[in-house]
C-alpha cells in the first residue's frame, strides 16, 4: 500500500453535485489503482514536517480529479 494527496470528487457528500475535497488516498500495491480515501491529516510534530506536508498537498492540485467511481468495493 501506498498513498498520496489527491483531489476527490465526492458528489455523494453534496447530493449528488461535484464537490471537491483534498483527501488521502491509498493505492493498491501491485494494481496501482486507488482503493480508499480519507480526510487528510493538518497537524505535524513541528514546522518542517508541517511544510513536508504543504508540499504534497501542493502536488495534489497537478494531478487530475478523482472520482468516487475510481475507488473499487474492496
Amino acid at each position: 500500500m501506498f498513498w498520496n494527496y489527491r483531489i476527490v470528487n465526492t458528489k455523494s457528500a453534496n447530493g449528488g453535485e461535484d464537490w471537491y475535497c483534498l483527501q488521502e488516498v491509498y493505492y493498491d500495491d501491485h494494481t496501482k489503482k486507488p482503493y480508499a480515501y480519507c480526510a487528510p491529516c493538518t497537524g505535524s510534530e513541528d514546522m518542517e514536517s508541517l511544510r513536508d506536508v504543504w508540499h504534497m498537498m501542493e502536488e495534489a492540485m497537478k494531478n487530475p480529479p478523482l472520482q468516487e467511481e475510481d475507488f473499487n468495493d474492496s
